[in-house]
């Protein structure tokens, strides 16, 4: 033990194990990891799935860090005193090593711990599926550190760390190309973008035996004399993990996805912790609804498969679909009751239906929403979308189609808004022109 603690102070190993926490740490605060629902303190798997995603920049930062390791008993000019002495090699090797994977693990974990007090306090769906996740993440920056320190003892030049690194950024990033199905062989796993996802045990199994075998090989490459065997269980672990290898490193989680109904709203397992905040606003929007002739008759959460405004299909008309990233909920500043209430209710409680491909005539449909809000509330309040650009056009249609409406008697008024309504449920057809009866 009294060695092991030499090795913390003498080594990299702290100054590594410093340096995975920050970066990890602030490239998970700052970066796109703050954003909607799988933000990365909001559910458990998208906690380690992002963790392991900032891998692409702190794993060559770690390969170049062991390197530097790697080269101590040259650059300390000890290297043929060592080799001269009957005590093996990879004893030595071996403290040093263990005190460079301890101070690694360290400060991974302290990612994950950050990260966990936040995701504890954000949802109530609690499992364990994470942790393998985080585990090859530990023994994949773990490798790192391995395969530096042989290679640095292998090829023991200056130069050695600095290419180490850049090398390792080019790999990871070649690597983020997601149609590659080697990239299940580096450390980071491809973006999250829905909290409805897990990594499957295959892949976890696959990648831990591929890393383990990196990082044994690269212990073999620093602590034997003879390097060719060094290279054996790299090998093995390949010959083992590439036939392994799944289409993808992602799947559905379908009990995050499962929908979870209580006095007429319906939240997903993963965003059940969210009823408290939309049971009000969810009463209130089936209230307006209900002046309706065949108003909805609950709020349902969309398991939507990608992060934002995925594009969709026809809905029923039975209730109020709802995605909650589509209204920024998850964003810092989550919207007031009365803003909920707003979403939920536009469009006579539909969703949009021009998603992240944008038609030429979105104005129209912009338009159509913001006057079947209107039959609801009583007044007339622009939707926020495109008025950037298209805020005069859409007032100018929306002023036409509600004068229009509003000259209608009042049963003959509900009508059509229904009729609107089923228009933009189904995606088919032109809710404006329903409204106006073709007269806009």
């Amino acid at each position: 033990m009294r060695v092991f603690r030499i090795e913390l102070r003498r080594s990299t190993a702290l100054v590594l194990g410093a340096l995975t926490a920050l970066v990890l740490l602030g490239l998970l605060v700052w970066g796109p990891s703050t954003k909607n629902s799988t933000a990365w303190t909001r559910q458990w798997t998208t906690m380690a799935e992002w963790t392991r995603f900032m891998l692409v920049l702190a794993w060559p930062l770690v390969l170049g860090g062991g390197a530097v390791q790697g080269l101590r008993d040259r650059r300390s000019g000890v290297a043929e005193l060592f080799g001269s002495t009957p005590r093996p090699r990879a004893h030595r090797v071996g403290r040093t090593f263990g005190a460079v994977a301890a101070a690694l693990v360290a400060g991974y974990a302290v990612v994950l711990a950050v990260g966990a007090v936040q995701v504890a306090s954000s949802t109530d769906y609690t499992h364990l599926g994470w942790l393998p996740v985080a585990l090859v993440g530990a023994v994949a920056l773990v490798a790192a550190a391995g395969l530096g320190m042989g290679l640095g003892a292998l090829v023991p030049s200056p130069l050695t760390p600095p290419l180490l690194a850049v090398a390792g950024f080019a790999v990871m990033t070649v690597g983020l190309e997601p149609e590659a199905r080697w990239a299940l062989l580096l450390p980071p796993l491809p973006m999250p973008v829905s909290a409805y996802a897990s990594v499957p045990w295959s892949v976890n199994a696959v990648q831990l035996v591929w890393f383990a075998g990196v990082a044994a090989t690269g212990f073999a490459l620093a602590a034997l004399r003879r390097r060719w065997p060094a290279l054996l269980p790299a090998l093995v672990a390949g010959a083992v993990a590439v036939p392994l290898l799944p289409a993808s490193a992602v799947t559905r989680d379908e009990a995050a996805a499962e929908l979870v109904c209580a006095e007429r709203l319906c939240l997903t397992r993963a965003h059940e912790h969210e009823r408290a905040t939309l049971a009000g606003p969810a009463r209130e929007a089936l209230r307006l609804l209900a002046k309706l002739p065949a108003p909805p008759t609950s709020v349902r959460e969309v398991a939507a498969a990608v992060r934002g405004n995925p594009e969709r299909g026809p809905e029923p008309t039975d209730a109020v679909w709802v995605n909650l990233d589509d209204f920024t909920y998850f964003r810092r500043e989550p919207p007031t009751a009365e803003q909920l209430t707003a979403y939920l209710v536009a469009g006579a409680g539909t969703r949009t239906c021009y998603a992240d491909r944008i038609p030429r005539e979105v104005g129209r449909e912009v338009a159509a929403r913001t006057v079947m809000t209107a039959f609801l509330t009583g007044r007339v309040e622009p939707l926020p979308s495109f008025r950037l650009w298209l805020g005069e056009e859409i007032d100018a249609l929306t002023d036409r189609a509600w004068q229009h409406l509003r000259a209608l008697p009042e049963a003959e008024q509900a009508a059509r808004v229904q009729s609107a309504r089923e228009v933009q449920a189904a995606c088919a057809g032109d809710a404006l022109t329903t409204l106006t009866g073709g007269t806009t």
